[in-house]
Parts: structure tokens; C-alpha cells; sequence
């Protein structure tokens, strides 16, 4: 059966969303819900309203592509009218929407899942390794945005809505794929800062310390125009690569250069994960939300620190 998706948001993700799907069999997008009525959707058909939206029984999966403030409430309706979510990133803006979400998700029995397409990057074996406590990481992400880029939707520079600037929208993929191998962080420490916009940042340095011993430190920035996103984490007898989406692992002194994926195939992917956590009744493999919980923590630990 092909997946009936409901996208809600058809800004830049929502078209990410829709491309990755488009000619694919395994889902296709039933009907858009998109409140600027000036928005071309193309071929799409546009929902009238959330209601209907949640009302089509042609709707399996709600695609929620909105800001992160407020998101969590539109994927508790979309759970309880029995709907499969999944949330765009950052996927909540805390550890207690997380939690609240996957207490409805297990309740009415309908699967939550992040795009954090990202994880599908990395090697199954890589995801077992045992880091031990000295491991240690660097993470390095720079994507240039003009201060304009802040006050072009009005949402980007409300930081209850946006949860924050430049860390929690183009540093979240690469923090998380570090949470997926280190696990959860015991503390967050922002040693540098930058602002364009009270709450909203451009630019950031900090260091996260995992409950395991491990230590990651990061900077991220929206100010350079050279564009890079760069994980490199080292433990005792093995490391792990991830540069520009590129992987590369090594343990016994075997380097290993992993074939690279483009974006779309990841994020088709996703949905493929979720199509089969619907006829499965299991939760989706990789992008399933319990997952999101820890770069969730460090996101919501650097914004409150803004506050």
C-alpha cells in the first residue's frame, strides 16, 4: 500500500519533503496545508483546513514541516485522530515534548518519527561500537545566512517559536548523529556566542559532556560563507568521519570510505521507515523520535541559556 501523507508547511523543507517523494512508490502527498494562500504548490492539491486534513481517511501520516513552536501540539491532534507523525527538525523544543509525544504515540498506537535523514549516514556497526568514556569528538558546522535571512519569515526571529538560530536549524543533523553514537548528555556548556536577534544566534561554541565520559566540543555559524558541516568523533580503537555528508570509519587501523547518499534517497528513506512502522506495528528503525531525545536536550540547554 502507498502511504497517504498530509504536509503540513510547504516552505524549504516541506519541498524537500515533496521531492524526495515525488515518483516514489512507497508514499505520495495526498493534500498540502499551506496558510499562504500564495504559495504555489505546483501539481499538489491544497487542504482546506487541519480539520479536513486529519478528517481524510486517505491521510495515513501527518508530515508536520512548521516551526518548532507549537509543533508538538499539532502532532498530538494528528496522533489522537490516528494519524502516523512525523516532525521536521528540531523535532520538539524539549525533552518533556519528546516525552509527552511518544506517551500519545504509545497510546494510540500510531508511530513518531524525526527528519534527522542524517542518521541513515552511518554504518550499523558504528552504531554498536563501545566508545568508552575517553572517546572524544569535534563538530564544525558553518552555513552562511545574511542577517536578513532572520526577519524574512517572521517566525526566525521569535525564539519561543524558532528555539533558536543557527545551532538549532543547520547544526541539529551533526549534533545528532553525535548524540546516535555518544547517547545522552549529562551537561551543556556555551562558552561563545553571537546574536542577530535576541534568542536567536549566529554563531556558537560550546561543549557537550555524555553521561558515558565522552566529550564533544562544537562550533557552529551562520557568519563565514565557506560552507562545511564536519564530525569527527575518536575513541580508544576506532573513529568515525562524517565531512559534507561524506563517511569514513576506522578501527584496527582499517580506514573504510563509505559510498555517499544523496539527500533526497536519505530523507525517502525516512518515510520508508515510517511506512513500515505503520504496517508493522514496531517503531521506525532509525528516525524513530525516542531518538531525537538527546540532541533535543542539547538544543534546549543552549537555548535556555540565551534566556
Amino acid at each position: 500500500m502507498t502511504l497517504g501523507v498530509g504536509l503540513v508547511g510547504y516552505g524549504v523543507a516541506g519541498r524537500q519533503h515533496a521531492a524526495a517523494l515525488a515518483g516514489a512508490g512507497v508514499a505520495r502527498i495526498r493534500a498540502v496545508l499551506e496558510p499562504d494562500r500564495s504559495t504555489d504548490l505546483g501539481p499538489l492539491r491544497r487542504s482546506p483546513g487541519w480539520a479536513d486534513l486529519l478528517d481524510d481517511p486517505g491521510v495515513q501520516l501527518v508530515a508536520l514541516c512548521t516551526p518548532p513552536g507549537g509543533r508538538a501540539a499539532l502532532a498530538e491532534q494528528a496522533l489522537e485522530a490516528g494519524k502516523a507523525v512525523l516532525l521536521e527538525r528540531p523535532a520538539a523544543c524539549s525533552p518533556a515534548e519528546v516525552d509527552r509525544l511518544l506517551a500519545v504515540s504509545r497510546r494510540v498506537g500510531r508511530p513518531v518519527g524525526a527528519m534527522f535523514q542524517h542518521r541513515q549516514l552511518i554504518p550499523e556497526q558504528v552504531l554498536r561500537w563501545d566508545w568508552g568514556p575517553g572517546a572524544t569528538a569535534v563538530l564544525h558546522v558553518s552555513r552562511y545566512r545574511p542577517t536578513a535571512h532572520y526577519h524574512r519569515a517572521g517566525w526566525r526571529h521569535d525564539p519561543d517559536r524558532a528555539l533558536g538560530g543557527v545551532t538549532a536549524h543547520l547544526g541539529a543533523p551533526y549534533l545528532d548523529l553525535a548524540c546516535q553514537v555518544l547517547g545522552e548528555p549529562a551537561a551543556v556548556h556555551v562558552v561563545g556566542r553571537r546574536e542577530v536577534a535576541p534568542g536567536i544566534d549566529s554563531r556558537i561554541a560550546g561543549v557537550v559532556d555524555f553521561r558515558g565520559g565522552a566529550t564533544l566540543s562544537f562550533a557552529v555559524t551562520a557568519e563565514s560563507t565557506v560552507r562545511t558541516a564536519r564530525l569527527e568523533v575518536l575513541g580508544a580503537d576506532g573513529r568515525l568521519l562524517v565531512h559534507n555528508g561524506e563517511v569514513t570509519t576506522e578501527t584496527g587501523g582499517a580506514v573504510e570510505d563509505h559510498p555517499t547518499v544523496p539527500g533526497s534517497r536519505l530523507r525517502l528513506e525516512v518515510y520508508r521507515e515510517m511506512a513500515e512502522a505503520l504496517a508493522t506495528g514496531r517503531p521506525p528503525r532509525r528516525c524513530r523520535l525516542d531518538a531525537s531525545r538527546a540532541v533535543t536536550t542539547v538544543l534546549h540547554a543552549v537555548a535556555e541559556r540565551a534566556r
